[in-house]
């Protein structure tokens, strides 16, 4: 059984304030009591009641985390760069995973509220209106996805989406390709949304044709990639270079094109977003868009602890982006 405030105080026959004293270090007290109770309290095991304290301080020392694709390691090193960086300022996280599922990110969300956490970092899933239905501020930091609200103001940190698919494009048209497919997310997202969208701008501004079967819509996911490019291969339409919008799908993309001996970059080029990842297939760095995860984690963090300071105050912030020169397109204009 858990030992109380009660048990030291018995055990050193102390009043529980004065025990509650000597272990919040507050108020005046004996050198010589003082060494009492913290002798009785290592003997007894003690630990505090964080969530009490908490409750009876009104204050909370937890910021939740939803993400929607735990397998996809940009949020995986999203996680693990939040969670490093929230224990340094003394922060612990409880971390959900909504699986790209809004039902499931309104019930995490729900559950971190009744939680009484300090705050929340979330990448929507979807056009979710969770957010838009809250009557009170709630300390909300959006990353990656934006939530759709009309007309509350609220804190968000990614790249420019559509920008970086811009210049993605033009930099696979400058290397001689003219027939590009693009695999999209879930359009409900705004990443995946602005992606496409610079894709066709692109297309366009470079008098290319953008008509429909040059898109094909995925889940975000690994499987998704992978039947996609399965597909173009079985019906012999496969084009000279495949977009693949985020580092997943372009991994099975990969393993789909490898699996019917389909050679990157000399048949096929490929290019995505954060395809630079350690455990990628034979270690290949995939030619693309390289987001600052660190730095969006820290802004991120930034917000959510500036938010408790200041509540009602919000936040925009678009960091720079990389270009990774990857091994899978080739210059065909040589």
């Amino acid at each position: 059984m858990r030992a109380t405030l009660k048990d030291i105080a018995e055990e050193v026959g102390l009043s529980v304030s004065s025990v509650s004293r000597v272990l919040n270090n507050t108020g005046r007290i004996s050198t010589e009591k003082r060494k009492a109770v913290m002798d009785a309290a290592k003997r007894l095991s003690y630990t505090p009641n964080v969530n009490a304290r908490e409750l009876k301080k009104q204050t909370s020392s937890t910021i939740g985390v939803i993400i929607p694709d735990v397998t996809n390691t940009f949020f995986v090193r999203l996680l693990k760069c939040i969670d490093h960086r929230l224990w340094e300022e003394g922060y612990n996280i409880i971390f959900c995973d909504t699986d790209e599922s809004v039902e499931r990110e309104m019930e995490y969300y729900q559950l971190l509220k009744e939680k009484n956490v300090a705050g929340i970092i979330v990448s929507p899933a979807s056009r979710s209106m969770i957010y838009e239905s809250e009557t009170q501020n709630i300390n909300c930091v959006f990353v990656d996805n934006e939530p759709y609200m009309t007309e509350k103001p609220y804190s968000f940190v990614s790249i420019n989406n559509l920008q970086a698919s811009m210049e993605l494009t033009q930099r696979v048209i400058d290397a001689g390709y003219r027939d590009i497919i693009m695999i999209t997310g879930d359009l409900d997202e705004t990443s995946s949304n602005q992606r496409l969208t610079g894709f066709q701008n692109c297309l366009r501004d470079n008098h290319m044709e953008c008509s429909q079967d040059k898109i094909y819509f995925g889940d975000c996911h690994y499987k998704s990639g992978f039947e996609i490019v399965e597909r173009l291969i079985e019906n012999h339409n496969l084009p000279e270079c495949i977009y693949a919008h985020n580092n997943v799908e372009a991994f099975g993309a990969y393993a789909a094109l490898r699996k019917h001996g389909v050679r990157v970059p000399e048949d096929v080029g490929l290019v995505c977003f954060d395809g630079e990842d350690p455990m990628s297939p034979q270690g290949l760095s995939i030619t693309g868009i390289v987001q600052p995860v660190e730095e969006i984690a820290e802004a991120a963090v930034d917000m959510v602890l500036n938010n408790m300071k200041t509540p009602g105050k919000y936040s925009r912030k678009l960091l720079p982006y990389q270009f990774l020169d990857g091994q899978t397109i080739r210059n065909k204009n040589e």
